[in-house]
């Protein structure tokens, strides 16, 4: 082959082969710059969305411990108006505003996905109450009573239950020291447990009436205002949860907690989301692929 041949081979080759480095190499340039521009972009959508919301927060201060209480608002009652002016607030929020708000207020729980979980831990909570004999099941058409507390009566206000429900020891020293003589109904469940279900005390025959049966029949419920009903029924299903929790602390479940705070219910949608709070975090198991923010560190 002639030597001006094999040079013009050499050539082209070298030509192509530059042609691809240069094809290349604008290729690189361009998706290089195309990732910084999207860096950017991002890190600029973040910074406005840190922005919006600190704005929250700063505009919601006095209420920033009713922050879990608003996941719940907005995973369960997103399209309504509240009593409360931060729940209507958050839920006006995209779901990426929300948790960047959660965020910023420094807790660990992020906007919730489930939908049907209050219904699955209501079963769970009827269950436990057949189980230690709390009393008749009232959790009847869906817990009807307890979801009508928010439904018809969240305005009102909640000044707590009254403390009417006697002792089961009544030889507790302390009590009697301080002139105790009446419980409210979760010291009374607490009691029912113990001296009870737990056997720490030797009742004979005097077995104590059931926290549930003792509630209706004392407050004459089955004949009282429905919105008393409903009052005296987040209580019980509050009291209830949190008790029987604390009996499974050592259970090893795939647990998620919605943290709490120094928020104080004064209004029945306040004491709805309360009790809401209570059952989720003593019966509600994520699903094991279900994420966290930060480290999984175990709250939702």
């Amino acid at each position: 082959m002639p030597l001006a041949d094999i040079i013009q081979i050499v050539i082209g080759v070298l030509s192509l082969l530059a042609t691809i480095a240069v094809s290349f190499a604008i290729y690189w340039l361009q998706m290089h710059h195309e990732k910084e521009l999207q860096r950017l972009e991002k890190k600029q959508k973040q910074k406005e969305l840190e922005e919006k919301a600190n704005l929250f927060l700063m505009d919601n201060e006095s209420e920033r411990d009713y922050l879990p209480w608003c996941v719940l608002a907005a995973n369960l009652h997103r399209l309504e108006k509240h009593t409360r002016v931060i729940y209507t607030a958050f839920c006006r929020c995209p779901e990426e505003l929300r948790d960047e708000i959660l965020k910023q207020a420094g807790f660990e729980i992020v906007s919730m996905k489930d939908k049907d979980w209050v219904y699955d831990c209501i079963e769970k909570l009827k269950a436990d109450i057949k189980k230690y004999n709390l009393g008749r099941d009232y959790l009847y058409d869906g817990a009807k009573y307890f979801h009508r507390s928010y439904e018809r009566y969240r305005e009102s206000q909640w000044d707590g239950t009254p403390c009417v429900f006697e002792p089961i020891n009544k030889n507790n020293r302390i009590r009697r020291t301080f002139n105790i003589n009446q419980l409210s109904i979760g010291d009374y469940i607490d009691e029912y447990f113990y001296y009870y279900i737990d056997k720490h005390m030797d009742l004979e025959n005097d077995i104590p009436i059931p926290p549930i049966d003792y509630v209706w029949t004392s407050r004459n419920l089955a004949y009282c205002d429905e919105e008393k009903v409903c009052m005296w029924m987040m209580e019980l299903i509050e009291n209830i949860a949190i008790i029987t929790k604390n009996r499974k602390a050592n259970d090893e479940t795939n647990k998620v907690i919605l943290e709490y705070t120094d928020a104080q219910a004064e209004t029945f949608e306040d004491k709805y989301y309360e009790t809401l709070q209570a059952l989720y975090n003593s019966y509600y198991e994520a699903p094991k692929d279900e994420k966290t923010r930060g480290d999984h560190n175990g709250k939702l």
